[in-house]
């Protein structure tokens, strides 16, 4: 794909705000506040849950793991 000199000098020279779109600390922990809400409803369902239950646990210990790393 051939690009013109102009448009290559337009994009590098573009204010591209590199966090845009970047989950945060804050996120992280609101997704985990969610699926604790999920997991505590699989938990009190009467199916048999037990296969996705321990599915979200080890996802749990991975993404905790990930939020103590953030900032």
């Amino acid at each position: 794909m051939s690009v013109k000199i102009g448009e290559q000098t337009h994009i590098q020279n573009s204010q591209y705000d590199r966090s845009k779109g970047v989950l945060t600390k804050a996120d992280y922990v609101y997704m985990r506040d969610l699926l604790e809400t999920v997991l505590e409803q699989l938990q009190n369902s009467e199916l048999d849950n037990d296969i996705e239950i321990d599915q979200l646990k080890q996802f749990f210990i991975k993404l905790d793991h990930h939020v103590e790393r953030m900032r």
